[in-house]
């Protein structure tokens, strides 16, 4: 079978980065889109190593269609997939910062106006709209006007459900929402844990709670919360209910990044590391485990300068020793992205991507495909039978299958 849908940012609601789908053996380039680099939403450089969620554009794809947020012009954009020409865009009234969701015909987005949109993917006409703080009001910020509940907990959808949270300041009141995703209409509401009495990162204790910022994840029947430069906090997603949220005993670790499976969750925390967590309390496991993961149920893809596969369940059990989880290692620079598509790792770092065929669990890959480039590749997802590819400076690279003469 090969590539269909990734609907959502690193493909599913488990953010795991990992499709069954195969894409074709060898891939050649198709087109190239280039926009404008993104300016993050921070100024600060700690800032922007934590909450690194409007760096670069974030597609999402569904059948032949792309969709990506702009955080300048303020819309959502439909291109062509197999053309890279706009085939529509939607303006809202602020930012819109984080990954889109696609989903039965429809894409649903969040923005800094403070609402979640939800409009038809053909054609980009509105289908509903929800607010998700209690009024209009605007303030400055982030050098622009926006929503004093900016919408910034990323939308994340599960079972017909649309999960998103706004506001970041958590004595304003916090927001957090399960919505039909067909109808908008509210299934739960979570307004209570804006002014938590609880303690903070230097053990004192002050009004607190988790600021949303970065993309909600589905972790089995738990909803977990991005809290920009801290752990992320956990909900009942059946029901709203508040679960945990460990930020004193965290210290002054966490970021936006939040995936998870198999039991645990990875939460980034400097320079793309992140840390293991058990799902089940929110206790850290690992405190350092190489940068953003590509997950499946058996095996944890790791990347950083290399690729190292550990076994998912042995790591668990026995997180004091690492090294005795690991089942091979392949010398592949992954320092930017990895994903994995079918039977195949597909790595971006500093000259370019590499395809590297998976042969067992046990046995060590091979690379059967390479691609140098003069650009920093920040992202990959498959699709359409095709590999997308987003820069740092704003291209967006389509490679497939080497076209035949009509």
């Amino acid at each position: 079978m090969h590539g269909s849908d990734w609907s959502q940012w690193r493909y599913n609601a488990e953010r795991t980065a990992a499709s069954p789908d195969e894409l074709p053996e060898q891939l050649h380039l198709q087109w190239v889109r280039q926009y404008t680099k993104r300016t993050m939403v921070w100024d600060d450089p700690l800032n922007q190593d934590l909450m690194p969620y409007d760096r670069v554009f974030e597609p999402v794809v569904m059948g032949k269609t792309m969709f990506i947020g702009f955080n300048d012009f303020d819309k959502v954009t439909a291109l062509d997939t197999e053309t890279g020409k706009e085939k529509w865009s939607f303006y809202t009234d602020g930012p819109v910062r984080l990954p889109p969701v696609a989903w039965n015909k429809k894409v649903y987005f969040t923005s800094d106006d403070g609402y979640l949109y939800c409009v038809n993917a053909a054609n980009g006409e509105l289908n509903w709209k929800f607010r998700g703080g209690p009024s209009e009001k605007k303030v400055l910020g982030n050098k622009r006007f926006i929503s004093m509940w900016p919408a910034r907990g990323g939308p994340v959808l599960k079972d017909g459900t649309i999960y998103f949270a706004a506001s970041t300041w958590p004595l304003m009141g916090i927001f957090i929402y399960a919505l039909d995703a067909e109808t908008g209409e509210v299934v739960w509401i979570n307004d209570g844990t804006g002014a938590q009495y609880i303690l903070q990162p230097h053990n004192s204790p002050s009004f607190a709670g988790v600021a949303p910022q970065g993309a909600l994840v589905v972790a089995q029947n738990k909803l977990l919360i991005p809290g920009g430069r801290s752990v992320p906090a956990c909900f009942d997603r059946n029901s709203g209910k508040f679960l945990y949220y460990k930020l004193a005993s965290s210290g002054k670790t966490g970021g936006s990044f939040v995936c998870t499976a198999n039991g645990v969750f990875f939460n980034h925390h400097r320079e793309r590391a992140t840390t293991m967590y058990n799902l089940a309390n929110g206790d850290a496991l690992i405190k350092s485990i190489g940068k953003y993961p590509a997950l499946t149920e058996k095996i944890f893809y790791l990347s950083g300068n290399s690729i190292v596969a550990v076994d998912a369940e042995k790591i668990q059990k026995n997180p004091k020793k690492p090294k005795e989880s690991i089942l091979w290692e392949i010398k592949v620079d992954a320092s930017y992205d990895l994903i994995k598509a079918g039977s195949r790792l597909y790595a971006s770092g500093k000259q370019g991507i590499v395809a590297v065929d998976l042969i067992g669990n046990q046995k060590k890959p091979k690379v059967s495909w390479t691609k140098k480039l003069n650009v920093q590749v920040e992202r990959l997802l498959a699709a359409d039978d095709k590999l997308f590819a987003v820069t740092l400076d704003g291209q967006i690279m389509a490679f497939g299958a080497k076209k035949t003469a009509p």
